[in-house]
C-alpha cells in the first residue's frame, strides 16, 4: 500500500466555510471517519476552536447551499445534504453529514471511491487556508488518475499540491492525542515549526512569528510555553504532525493510457 498525501489550498473569498478557518487560525477540523461510494458520501468531523469561531461555524453550515469543506471540496449545488450536530461544547463540535453526489466532480471522497473502489481509507484535516487529505492506495496509476480529476474539478480560487507518495506513515504511528492540547496551543506550535522557530539557526523569532499571525507577542509566547510544558510532561519526541515536506511535481504523477 502507498500513502498519497495532498492539499487543497483556498484563497480568501473562494468558499464561505473555508473563510472561517482563514479568519480564525485557531479553528481546526479533523475527520473521525469518512466513507464514500459512487453515489454518496458520509463522514464525521471534529471541529475545535474558540467559542466565537464555532458559533460562526454553526451559523454558516445552517445556511450554506453549496457543498463546502464540511462535506466536500467544490462549489457545486448540493443535491441532497443531511447533517446533524452530534456533540456541541464551548470549544468543540462533532458533526455527522451525509450527501448524495450529483453530476461531475462533487467531492474528493467521491473521486477517491470511484478510482479506488472497495477498501477505500481516507483521513483529512483542515486548518487556515489548507485542507489536507491522506489516502491509502495500492496502485500507483490510481494516484495520477485521482490527481488529474481533482485538479481539473477545482473551482476558481483553489489550488492543489502533493506532499507525499510513499510508504504509509501516519496510519502506523501510535502517536498521541493532540486534541488534549487546546487548539490555540496546537496552532502556536504548528506555526513555530512552519516558520523555523525550532531550527538552528532560527529563521524567525517569537516576535516575528506573532507579527505574521497578527497576535500579540506575549500571547504567542504564553501559548508556546504552555504547549512545550505539556509536550515535556507527555515525553513526546515527535512534533504535532506538522509536515514540512517538499511538494511533488505533478509531472511525476503518471496516468496510464
Amino acid at each position: 500500500m502507498r500513502e498519497f498525501v495532498f492539499t487543497v489550498e483556498y484563497e480568501k473569498g473562494a468558499d464561505e466555510v473555508m473563510d472561517l478557518f482563514i479568519e480564525n487560525p485557531d479553528l481546526h477540523s479533523k475527520t473521525m471517519a469518512v466513507h464514500a461510494t459512487n453515489e454518496s458520501m458520509w463522514r464525521l468531523d471534529r471541529i475545535t476552536g474558540p467559542t466565537e469561531a464555532l458559533e460562526e461555524f454553526d451559523a454558516v453550515v445552517e445556511r450554506v447551499t453549496l457543498c463546502n469543506e464540511v462535506i466536500g471540496m467544490c462549489g457545486a449545488p448540493v443535491v441532497e445534504w443531511n447533517y446533524e450536530m452530534l456533540s456541541s461544547t464551548s470549544n468543540g463540535r462533532i458533526v455527522y453529514s451525509c450527501r448524495e453526489e450529483g453530476e461531475g466532480v462533487q467531492s474528493i471522497p467521491y473521486v477517491a471511491a470511484k478510482h479506488i473502489g472497495d477498501g477505500l481509507m481516507m483521513q483529512a484535516e483542515r486548518r487556515g487556508k489548507q485542507y489536507q487529505w491522506r489516502l491509502l492506495i495500492d496502485d500507483d496509476d490510481t494516484v495520477g488518475e485521482i490527481y488529474e480529476e481533482v485538479n481539473d474539478g477545482l473551482s476558481e480560487g483553489l489550488s492543489l499540491s502533493v506532499q507525499r507518495i510513499s510508504e504509509p506513515e501516519c496510519w502506523l504511528e501510535e502517536g498521541f492525542d493532540s486534541d488534549v492540547l487546546p487548539p490555540e496551543q496546537q496552532a502556536a506550535l504548528e506555526a513555530a515549526v512552519e516558520f523555523g522557530y525550532y531550527e538552528s539557526p532560527r529563521r524567525n523569532t517569537v516576535k516575528e512569528i506573532s507579527e505574521k499571525l497578527g497576535i500579540p507577542n506575549s500571547t504567542l509566547q504564553y501559548r508556546l510555553t504552555r504547549a512545550e510544558a505539556w509536550l515535556a510532561r507527555e515525553f513526546v519526541t515527535d512534533t504535532l504532525g506538522t509536515e514540512v515536506e517538499h511538494r511533488v511535481d505533478p509531472d511525476e504523477l503518471e496516468v496510464s493510457a
